[in-house]
């Protein structure tokens, strides 16, 4: 008896503890208001910490001085090949405010916040 009444309430507790632990989990965006905004995020310079990286989206999608940029499939990631005849690179683009983006090149461990000024 006291066995199947063990097995009731490890069943009747895993969904609890299930429940329990999803609503403790940190949610990976702070800022819900924080949106991927297309038109704001080009015709504009955007500078990681330190500016070794800087992406510079002008009109007509164009990179910098010789590269282009385009949306890949109207989604939220942008190709750009960063000078003529260069290699396509992909970045997966998360949110953008007039003032700042999150964004990760594809493939690589982990998202990077961008300033429109060098910081």
């Amino acid at each position: 008896m006291k066995k199947q009444t063990f097995k009731s309430l490890l069943w009747l507790s895993l969904p609890l503890i299930t429940l329990f632990i999803s609503s403790c989990k940190k949610s990976s965006d702070s800022n819900p208001s924080n949106t991927l905004n297309k038109a704001t995020l080009t015709t504009k310079a955007w500078y990681n910490q330190g500016g070794s990286i800087i992406h510079d989206f002008r009109g007509n999608g164009i990179y910098a001085n010789t590269g282009t940029w385009k949306w890949k499939n109207n989604s939220d990631t942008l190709e750009i090949v960063p000078s003529s005849g260069g290699f396509k690179t992909y970045w997966k683009m998360y949110w953008n405010t007039d003032r700042e983006m999150n964004c990760q090149r594809v493939g690589t461990p982990s998202a990077e916040l961008y300033k429109d000024q060098l910081w």
